[in-house]
């Protein structure tokens, strides 16, 4: 479980959530023409996913005040802030990259990474999330080629990070029961990188997957359709993945369920492979 945050840790959530909703604004404002085309649905989508978080922050932060309140309600109310404060930031993070992408402002900072330390990480903190959604019951599998510990590639640890925690957050959220897999194999021409995050959940119309990366396009059912999100997840996975050299698509699994599956690059230049690192679990560019 996530200890419990201290109020200086929410001070500087809320330091943090202005800095990008002002950044937002700016961005926006550049952006004004492109924005205008969008207004209509822009606004029915987001502001209520905006809205929703700002107010459970604002009503427990009111709540606070009260000199009589216990140490139990205070922690709990504190809790209830923090959880909120990260869901606006993470829209509003969403909202700035998918802007930055439409006018070619997103930059990727390519490095050397150890790619299974990113994906251990992702695993560790899946596991968080699926138990904070009452989720337990569902099996992760995480799935890797290479069994050494030091596999080095060279991209934005970052974003490949953000697109895979995004997937997983989205088969999460449409998966009741059964198993979510994710993980990443070596192509045969050896010069890219193939993950996938495959899940047992309702799987997607084929109607449905020809639009699913456009923006504000959301997966929805009976079940999820009252559930939050402004659609903007897989616009900005898809606009990240290319960014990094690839490309990503989907398929409805034979049982049920959807598989995504996305491309990077992970070599330096033009470099081609050697054969001998690769054997040794390593890639040094």
């Amino acid at each position: 479980m996530r200890e419990k945050p201290t109020y200086k840790e929410l001070l500087n959530q809320v330091a943090l959530l202005q800095s990008r909703v002002s950044e937002l604004e700016d961005l926006l404002k550049k952006n004004q023409e492109k924005t205008e085309r969008l207004k209509s649905r822009f606004l029915t989508t987001v502001s209520h996913e905006l809205r929703t978080p700002m107010n459970a922050i604002l009503g427990f932060s009111n709540l606070m005040i009260d000199r009589n309140l216990s140490s139990d309600k205070k922690e709990e109310y504190m809790e209830h802030i923090s959880n909120n404060s990260i869901n606006l930031l993470t829209i509003v993070d969403a909202m700035i990259d998918v802007s930055l992408l439409e006018i070619d402002e997103l930059k990727i900072k390519k490095e050397e990474v150890n790619l299974h330390n990113i994906l251990q990480q992702v695993y560790y903190y899946f596991n968080i999330d699926k138990h904070k959604v009452g989720k337990d019951h569902i099996v992760l599998l995480y799935n890797k080629e290479l069994k050494a510990e030091d596999f080095l590639i060279y991209t934005d640890g970052y974003r490949l990070n953000q697109v895979i925690s995004g997937l997983l957050h989205n088969a999460l959220k449409f998966t009741s029961k059964g198993i979510i897999e994710f993980g990443y194999k070596l192509r045969e021409d050896q010069r890219k990188l193939h993950f996938f995050v495959k899940d047992s959940g309702k799987g997607i119309l084929f109607e449905k997957a020809q639009s699913i990366f456009d923006k504000f396009e959301k997966i929805e059912s009976e079940k999820t359709k009252n559930e939050s999100g402004i659609g903007l997840g897989l616009t900005l996975a898809k606009g990240l993945v290319e960014l990094l050299g690839g490309e990503i698509w989907l398929e409805t699994n034979s049982f049920g369920g959807t598989t995504f599956h996305f491309t990077i690059d992970y070599l330096k230049g033009d470099k081609s492979v050697d054969q001998n690192k690769l054997n040794v679990y390593k890639v040094f560019v």
